[in-house]
């Protein structure tokens, strides 16, 4: 370990230099952990040409890869640091004669498979040699009291491509794949060409080093574009491996292997059982798969994040997340495979998530629902392979199940054609029940799904087989919710007679059965009937009937619905008031909502509204809050109103014509980039204060001046240093921040300020005299 490395560090600045001032602090025990690749050794060694000169009597290193016992450790140790007096039997003794009196920083790399001894040893001579300083790397905490832990991490990897090609080759990951990639293919550069690729390389092994080098190293052989698509199908390809490093080290599966083969028996069967999830998993998952009790679990996973094995985050319930790097989840899936629980597992996993989406079908409907779509939405994955584990295990009813209590998450969040395909597949199978309340609902979803990607025929024979389900099982509420469908159908087709006698039909129902907020459903519909025949008074009535409905039932979500349509038909019928205060009454009620897939709705009414003022002020606002709906609907996938939609077509074609590109354009980037809350308190002030100057140099200020506020506080202080000139690295050194951080930093701002380099940020800055005293 005391060579120096054969090429320079990258990407570890801020590490190096806060490790130096860890080594020389107070803490005598500094241990980098981390699992096996990330680079620990390599850091060490930089760190210790840092501060070795701090060291009266120098630094002593001593490599223990090549032990296989605890017990060898105070020999080695000692005969490392030429501190043995020639008896085998007192190694700690002598160590603890030689160092009790010196100035020293010993240095013990690769400890993670002797840390017993390392623990026992460092236990006994720290307390007698108070000038010792010990710098370990091990993959898990040595654990002894006074440890200084200093996680190393991979290297930040690309989190997006939209930013200059130079900025993206500061990446840390990058700019390491381009080290190494060059010293086998001395020509290799990085071009927009390759760079999605060498991105996308870097994020499938991790951002750790020693896999990225491995990578690299294949180019002799393959392109950048060849070497991912054998990267995607495991880790073989990193097989060929470094053959001036030690054995373990000379390819990931052998790194990845090492550190397994340290974990304890449960710690390895539970590791190999995870590798049936897809992305993540929380603790109730991890025990439902595992056949460990919850709280052996909880501890398994503890040991496994200290030795590396795993990550963790906060879920978007806040309970933790796990999740094993991509190349360790590689190697757990092929051990999976190679044990006789596979499908016991599998099948335990597809049973828990199917009691998942029992449970998510009843929130779905309720007031939970954001949060339900939002557990939903993290684990796409698990979901996805739970049902192909039901299909290929022969559970038919359980697919059908899975797939008909998912119908109104994949509507909500736009995965229309992936829900229609479930539900097609589950209801196809000929061993599945062709009767029951399940049955007939599925049919139902698969024509609302159907009608939402445009297959109406479909969509009509699915509904009305549902409807003569529901009809032979007396199932009131199924059969009004089909005949509904069935008179929308109509509506599309352009027979609105029909259209009406259907949902009349179905309203009767609703009634009947004493639902309100079905019923308020139907009156929604017949509203949107009579508009598409220009009844604009018998859409009113519908709408004020179908408000209290939904109110009295405290569905919040329809309420705010129904409030934006009641704003609108205002609109339509000219009271320009009454639209306004209802419109915004509705996106009042949609900022703690967030981006869920109802949110989009409420803003387009506010900004039809506000764009039908034809004033400088409201322009701006209608333009923002519009732009903001297109963006959360991408963001959420969700499913928009058909009969809406061409209505802002036309108004943003209107509203640039008014406003002209610049501001337009300004606006629109305004509106994608402020939070929800503050776009919505400054859009509905806007309103009450109108700007009389309607020259276009005054829409630029006023979008300018949002897309400032937009900035935070830091953002601006980089904006400004940016514009006088700073790289990265020198904006990094003035704020006293990491270089990646500084990074960051800068393409948030571009993002923001919606502008393609940091030019164009320095000539924005200039142009708007912005100063480092702003804040």
């Amino acid at each position: 370990m005391g060579l120096p490395p054969p090429t320079p560090l990258v990407g570890r600045d801020s590490e190096r230099a806060a490790l130096q001032r860890i080594v020389l602090g107070p803490a005598r025990l500094v241990t980098l952990t981390g699992s096996g690749g990330t680079g620990k050794t390599r850091l060490a060694l930089a760190v210790v040409g840092d501060v070795r000169p701090a060291f009266r009597d120098g630094v002593w290193p001593v490599e223990l890869a090549s032990l296989s016992e605890p017990a060898q450790v105070p020999g080695a140790v000692a005969a490392a640091c030429r501190a043995a007096s020639g008896s085998d039997t007192q190694p700690a003794n002598d160590l603890r004669d030689c160092l009790r009196d010196r100035d020293v920083l010993l240095v013990l790399d690769n400890c993670e498979h002797v840390a017993d001894g390392v623990a026992d040893l460092l236990s006994f001579l720290l307390p007698e040699c108070p000038g010792l300083t010990v710098l370990a790397t091990s993959r898990q905490p040595l654990q002894i009291y006074g440890e200084r832990l200093y996680p190393v991490l991979p290297l930040p990897l690309v989190s997006s491509l939209q930013v200059p090609l130079t900025e993206i080759a500061e990446i840390p990951s990058i700019a390491l794949f381009v080290q190494r990639a060059r010293a086998v293919v001395p020509d290799f550069a990085l071009t927009a060409k390759n760079v999605a690729d060498v991105a996308e390389i870097c994020r499938l092994v991790d951002g750790l080093p020693l896999a990225i080098e491995l990578a690299a190293s294949r180019l002799r052989l393959f392109s950048p574009r060849a070497l991912l698509a054998r990267l995607r199908d495991g880790i073989d390809i990193l097989r060929r491996g470094l053959a001036d490093v030690p054995p373990r080290q000379q390819t990931m599966r052998a790194t990845i292997l090492w550190s397994y083969e340290l974990l304890t028996d449960e710690e390895r069967k539970l590791l190999t059982s995870l590798g049936v999830f897809a992305d993540g998993f929380s603790v109730a998952a991890a025990t439902a798969v595992a056949g460990f009790s919850q709280d052996e679990v909880e501890n398994l996973l503890e040991s496994l994040l200290d030795k590396g094995m795993l990550t963790t985050s906060v879920g978007v319930d806040g309970e933790p997340r796990f999740h094993p790097l991509h190349m360790i989840q590689a190697f757990c899936v092929e051990r999976l495979r190679d044990t006789d629980d596979e499908e016991v597992v599998r099948s335990r996993h597809a049973d828990y998530f199917l009691g998942v989406v029992a449970a998510a079908e009843k929130e779905l409907t309720g007031a939970r629902h954001a949060a339900c779509a939002a557990r939903l939405v993290s684990e796409l994955s698990n979901l996805r392979a739970a049902y192909r584990q039901l299909r290929a295990r022969g559970d038919a009813n359980g697919a059908l199940i899975f797939a008909t209590g998912l119908w109104r998450f994949m509507f909500g969040h736009g995965r229309l054609r992936e829900g229609l395909q479930l539900l097609e597949e589950a209801l196809a199978d000929e061993s599945v029940p062709k009767q029951g309340r399940r049955y007939a609902d599925a049919l139902h979803a698969a024509g609302t799904l159907a009608a939402a990607v445009g297959d109406y025929q479909a969509a009509e024979d699915y509904q009305g087989r549902a409807a003569e389900a529901y009809r032979q099982l007396g199932e009131l509420t199924g059969l009004a919710a089909a005949v509904n469908h069935l008179g929308n159908l109509a509506r599309i087709r352009g027979e609105f007679a029909e259209a009406r006698k259907l949902c009349e039909q179905s309203l009767t129902l609703w009634r009947g059965a004493e639902d309100r907020r079905g019923a308020a459903v139907v009156l929604v519909d017949l509203a949107m009937i009579s508009l598409s025949r220009g009844d604009v008074a018998a859409a009113d009535e519908a709408v004020n009937f179908a408000l209290p409905l939904v109110e009295a039932h405290g569905d919040d979500r329809n309420t705010r619905n129904i409030r934006a349509l009641a704003g609108l038909i205002a609109f339509r019928r000219g009271d320009q008031e009454e639209a306004e205060r209802t419109c915004r009454a509705a996106a009042a009620g949609v900022v703690d909502m967030g981006t869920d897939p109802d949110t989009p709705f409420a803003l387009e009414a506010l900004g039809l509204v506000l764009a039908g003022r034809k004033q400088p002020a409201t322009d701006l606002a209608a333009v923002r809050l519009l732009a903001a709906a297109s963006s959360m609907r991408a963001e959420t996938h969700s499913f928009a109103c058909a009969e809406v939609l061409p209505f802002v077509d036309r108004a943003l074609q209107n509203l640039r014509g008014r406003l002209g590109d610049v501001a337009f354009d300004n606006a629109c980037i305004a509106g994608k980039a402020l939070p929800l809350a503050t776009l919505l308190d400054e859009q509905v002030g806007v309103v009450e204060t109108p700007v009389e100057d309607a020259a276009g140099a005054g829409h630029e200020q006023q979008s300018d001046a949002l897309l400032e506020a937009a900035l935070t506080a830091r953002e601006r202080e980089v904006v400004v240093l940016v514009a006088e000139g700073m790289t990265n690295r020198q904006i990094a050194s003035t704020l006293q921040i990491s270089e990646w951080t500084a990074i960051n930093h800068v393409r948030h701002a571009m993002r923001k300020l919606g502008v393609p380099s940091r030019v164009h940020v320095a000539q924005w800055a200039t142009r708007h005299r912005l100063r480092q005293h702003s804040s």
